[in-house]
């Protein structure tokens, strides 16, 4: 009898206005038959992600595979491999996991990918907080160390209450560089004073783009970390001293139209403002394998310090999934949603 694996596909639907709940579908489908270089994991736990609701919509940096399981990252056992003495190595081992670009997802039970799209863990960071080390508290390591490169003393965090921009505030005050953090919640505003933000901004403040000049000027703030586009990053970068650069990670602003911002093309030419991208991606992609090596190591010693921690505000196992990635459509503030597919 073949055996069967289940997991939540992705459903196309030309509703933009349908939920999160009613794109993605659970399935059942044959295990595949490893290729060369994959390994075949049991699945612990799969967060959800903005990056895969923008995906369930269609409006991702990968074109949507229709009945493709979905989920960009996780954590789980590895129990097979195809994938040389690096995978025989991996089998019985506990791994971080990135989904392999164009292939199924990791909402499901077993999971197959690339064997160096797994990294390693330590045995002291819990099941859910693993399965979160790979998009966001990468992103935010890796956004810091271009902003120093970048020769930032103070960094503007935009929707600073996100996973990225706490990992951000938190990484960045360990190396002594200051953070601007920008909200839209009052509710978030002491929160990051706790974390280290070294001041923040409620966007929604009569005299909000004032104070930003104003901070922006006296703190030399020369960096933007930016996932919301659109009309926030020109008006931003209006506040900081010229010569300053925004990094574009994301764009939360009406993710139902197709992605794009707005930037002012005066700023660029006259005040030298410059903008770039940036997509983990694309850094995994280029970057030599001790280079992901390291930055795993590192990211997952933070979390050990306690210096990184990923907020959680559910953890559920299929039946309850559909509830739940639509709360967190709502309320990604509250915390990650955690699927569990094996309990």
């Amino acid at each position: 009898m073949t055996k069967l694996n289940q997991g939540f596909a992705l459903k196309l639907l030309d509703d933009t206005e349908a939920p999160s709940s009613m794109r993605i579908e659970l399935i059942e489908k044959p295990m595949p038959t490893l290729r060369k270089g994959q390994v075949l994991i049991k699945m612990l736990a799969a967060p959800v992600n903005p990056s895969d609701l923008v995906y369930l919509l269609g409006k991702y940096g990968l074109p949507p595979n229709d009945g493709a399981f979905v989920g960009f990252e996780g954590c789980g056992i590895v129990v097979d491999a195809n994938a040389g003495l690096y995978g025989k190595w991996l089998v019985g081992k506990r791994v971080a996991v990135s989904a392999q670009p164009g292939e199924d997802g990791v909402w499901a039970k077993y999971a197959v990918t690339k064997a160096n799209f797994c990294l390693p863990l330590r045995n002291d960071i819990a099941d859910e907080q693993a399965a979160t080390i790979i998009v966001n508290p990468c992103t935010s390591v890796c956004m810091v160390e271009r902003a120093i490169e970048l020769g930032a003393k103070t960094i503007v965090v935009n929707a600073a209450a996100s996973q990225v921009g706490k990992g951000v505030i938190r990484y960045a005050k360990q190396l002594g560089i200051k953070t601007i953090a920008t909200v839209r919640s009052e509710a978030n505003v002491e929160v990051l004073q706790r974390l280290g933000a070294d001041k923040v901004l409620l966007t929604t403040d009569a005299d909000y783009f004032s104070l930003l000049k104003e901070t922006c000027h006296a703190l030399k703030a020369t960096v933007l970390l930016d996932a919301v586009a659109c009309d926030d990053t020109p008006t931003v970068l209006k506040a900081m001293p010229n010569h300053s650069t925004a990094i574009i990670y994301g764009r939360l602003t009406e993710t139902h139209d197709p992605l794009g911002g707005l930037f002012s093309v005066a700023d660029v030419i006259f005040r030298d403002i410059r903008i770039e991208g940036f997509w983990l991606a694309t850094y995994i992609g280029k970057a030599k394998p001790w280079q992901v090596y390291r930055l795993s190591k590192k990211v997952q010693k933070l979390f050990a310090q306690g210096i990184f921690q990923t907020d959680i505000y559910k953890t559920v196992g299929f039946n309850d999934f559909y509830q739940a990635i639509d709360h967190y459509a709502d309320n990604k503030s509250d915390g990650k949603v955690i699927l569990k597919p094996n309990c």
